[in-house]
């Protein structure tokens, strides 16, 4: 990969819980996940901050091995949990902070890509071609939730984001299912569901460019319709950058700020973006 690009920024100015890494040979994004119940027991602003933090640290150094992608996954899982574990009281947090990814990798002239949870890759080829990589698991799961507070707001006369609060034991109940049958993949503490992942690999000869992306810049493209098509996202990123595709997403946002018209589960989330031209 060459002519790499990244973008990194925190919904709030206190902390970000996304993290990236980005060199000629492998790029990733990874979005923390913060725990509902409020637990902390490490020294960063949040455990989200701290496990999407480590998890970047360790795997940067991990994929300079030569080991399948699914491999190095499992390992760094081990290490980070670990690595968690040796904090005081990390064995009584009910809801430990996890973690959804997208990667790629050049590995023998093919670029391998691993997805788990919400963060997307699009690919285009040289011929204009674009494929687009999700795992749609979790997505579907936060739409059933943005579904229910609609419910509770017009039934009771609500402002949209106020009824966050009555959806904790739902998603509770959703990460409880995590790496689990009927629910969801993400980065956790166990390497169970870590081979349930998008994971795959395309000739790079034929490559022309790669965005990554967490699920706070995907909102630009499957929640305010600021592109119609991943081939039109990632083509405007190529042409006028990412900081100008986050200045339409924030412009977006700051037009719906009670989330009412656009409904998502906070006004604005961390994005972490990398594009890289082959």
């Amino acid at each position: 990969m060459r002519n790499i690009y990244t973008y990194l920024c925190g919904a709030k100015n206190t902390h970000c819980e996304d993290a990236l890494f980005a060199c000629e040979r492998f790029a990733f994004v990874i979005d923390g996940a913060t725990g509902v119940d409020g637990c902390k027991v490490t020294d960063a602003f949040t455990d989200a901050e701290w496990y999407a933090r480590t998890f970047r640290d360790t795997l940067a150094g991990l994929l300079k091995k030569d080991a399948s992608f699914l491999s190095i996954m499992r390992e760094c899982v081990r290490k980070t949990a670990e690595t968690y574990d040796s904090f005081l009281g990390a064995s009584q947090v009910k809801d430990k902070p996890s973690a959804m990814i997208s990667a790629v990798r050049e590995r023998g002239g093919m670029l391998e890509y691993y997805c788990l949870g919400d963060a997307g890759i699009v690919l285009r080829d040289r011929e204009g071609g674009v494929r687009y990589l999700l795992d749609e698991r979790l997505v579907k799961l936060d739409e059933a939730l943005l579904l229910q507070m609609k419910k509770i707001a017009r039934e009771e006369g609500l402002p949209f984001l106020e009824t966050f609060p009555r959806i904790v034991p739902q998603i509770l109940q959703n990460r409880a299912r995590m790496n689990k049958a009927g629910g969801y993949g993400a980065l956790a503490h166990t390497v169970e569901g870590l081979d349930t992942a998008v994971m795959g690999s395309v000739p790079i000869a034929g490559l022309k460019d790669v965005l990554l992306f967490s699920d706070g810049f995907a909102e630009a493209y499957d929640l305010f319709g600021l592109y119609k098509s991943p081939a039109e996202m990632i083509a405007d990123v190529a042409e006028n950058g990412i900081v100008q595709a986050v200045k339409k997403l924030h412009a977006a946002q700051n037009s719906d700020p009670a989330c009412e018209k656009f409904s998502r589960l906070k006004f604005r989330d961390d994005m972490s973006v990398v594009y890289a031209r082959f």
